[in-house]
């Protein structure tokens, strides 16, 4: 028995295909096309058909893999697909995309998000967010107040993981928990609130939400000649890519907690209770067992190293070895604003020291994401989370141990490392939630093998626990944090 984990992230298409033990078959990346194709600065946009030509060949080269050695098509019984937290796309009646997608990291709806915020206050109290211009809704409520155009055309807004899934079956009108949270859905009462048809938009464009892991319909016929699966594989409901990442990690039960480092940086933990921040840097996710996964997306991540050469990371990890602690504080954004540990509109790149040679620029920005994850933490723990001294953590930025080990010192708690530590190995755990398994948790333990964990060194942490003070006084003379 085959389930394959489909994850459509920021630069292209990742599966793993992999049996209900977590062993890999067979797996394939492919990258879009194009990374962004919109003109304005503060936009952020891509082509819908570029997602499907990548997953599309993602999914004939599994296929073909398989079938090279000896497991027939008929063997692969789930796909799950996730795909970008935000990301929205309005098509027409014949399913075709109307415009570019807006992405996550499109802020072009801050005023759009203003609005919203000022007729949901109570409905924010009510689920433990508020609205900003990564979250879809504003985007929609954008597009009906500048491109009426495409707004009257269209019969459907979908996120990207739908557009994959509808691609894939047929059913473009079905989402899933944690997509349809930054559309609004209310995952308390687990529908669509009056207020979305207040701001026009209608309740007929927004799709039906399921829990993830619930099955939507069998692959297509059409679908199954273009990526050579069977007709009889189902596709299940997915997640967003934080979602996913957080499960694959093995964060599977109340009191685990998860750093996920890839293009951005996000935390996710699960929590027995619902748990609500009032200046919004916080939302949570429904996790399929009821309980909730509440977490923050930064804009701080893995993007920070990728001005430098990817062939020179290795050499510059190992001069990171002797160069950390630097004692330089930077806060490593590639582009303006921040929604987490801190909401910002405004906020840049800042580092406490200029002009620094290639190598030590380097280990700065790897501790920078650091101290960045540590505010994160303490950000959830002042809201009354509990986070214990191991964190579970995914994301490229696993592919480097001396990036892992900054990290430790400066947590101060242990890394503990999966065998796979992409979002389509957590895809691939919900869609074998369909196949008998009786928990996440029960799956994770099958499924999710910790192959490596880092522990903090005591010497190094009382530096890098001096050091953070001053990181943190460069955020408050910015007017980024209070405290």
């Amino acid at each position: 028995m085959i389930i394959i984990g489909l994850d459509i992230g920021t630069q292209g298409a990742r599966a793993i295909a992999c049996d209900l033990d977590g062993k890999v078959i067979s797996s394939k990346s492919v990258g879009f096309k194009a990374l962004d194709v919109s003109v304005e600065e503060s936009f952020r946009e891509q082509k819908a058909e570029d997602w499907w030509t990548a997953a599309r060949d993602t999914l004939m080269f599994i296929s073909d893999d398989l079938r090279k050695k000896g497991i027939s098509a008929d063997e692969v019984k789930t796909i799950c697909v996730d795909g970008t937290s935000g990301t929205v796309l309005a098509i027409d009646r014949e399913k075709r995309p109307l415009c570019n997608a807006l992405m996550y990291n499109d802020r072009r709806a801050h005023k759009e998000a203003d609005e919203i915020r000022v007729l949901t206050r109570d409905f924010e109290k009510k689920v433990g967010y508020a609205f900003n211009s990564s979250f879809a809704l504003p985007k929609i409520l954008w597009i009906e107040r500048n491109r009426p155009d495409i707004f009257e055309k269209t019969h459907m807004f979908v996120h990207q993981t739908d557009y994959i899934v509808g691609k894939l079956c047929g059913e473009y009108g079905v989402s899933d928990y944690s997509n349809a949270l930054k559309t609004g859905y209310d995952l308390v009462d687990e529908t669509w609130p009056e207020f979305i048809s207040k701001l026009g938009i209608e309740r007929e464009s927004l799709p039906e939400v399921r829990p993830p892991g619930s099955v939507i319909a069998k692959i297509s016929i059409e679908a199954a000649r273009e990526t050579g699966m069977s007709i009889e594989t189902k596709v299940v409901a997915g997640a967003t890519d934080g979602y996913t990442s957080a499960l694959s990690s093995g964060a599977a039960e109340p009191g685990d907690w998860a750093t996920i480092i890839g293009t951005t940086m996000v935390l996710k933990g699960v929590t027995s209770n619902l748990v609500t921040d009032n200046k919004g840097r916080i939302y949570s996710h429904k996790h399929p067992q009821g309980f909730w996964m509440p977490g923050g997306a930064s804009n701080v991540g893995g993007r920070c190293i990728e001005v430098f050469n990817k062939e020179d990371f290795k050499s510059m990890d190992e001069a990171a070895k002797d160069l950390s602690p630097t004692g330089v504080f930077a806060y490593p954004l590639t582009g303006v604003g921040e929604r987490f540990p801190f909401i910002d509109q405004n906020a840049e790149y800042s580092i406490s020291k200029d002009n620094l040679d290639e190598k030590s620029l380097y280990t700065a920005l790897l501790e920078g994401v650091a101290y960045t994850e540590r505010l994160s933490y303490d950000v959830v723990e002042n809201l009354g989370c509990e986070v214990r001294d191991e964190i579970f953590t995914a994301g490229g930025a696993c592919k480097s141990d001396v990036w892992l080990q900054i990290r430790a010192d400066v947590l101060g708690k242990s890394l503990k490392v999966p065998s796979h530590t992409d979002a389509a190995m957590g895809a691939a755990l919900i869609g074998a939630l369909s196949q008998g398994y009786s928990s996440v948790k029960e799956a994770s333990n099958r499924m999710i093998k910790i192959v490596k964990t880092l522990e903090p060194r005591n010497e190094k942490k009382k530096k890098y626990d001096e050091f953070y003070v001053g990181f943190k006084e460069m955020l408050k003379n910015k007017g980024y944090i209070e405290n």
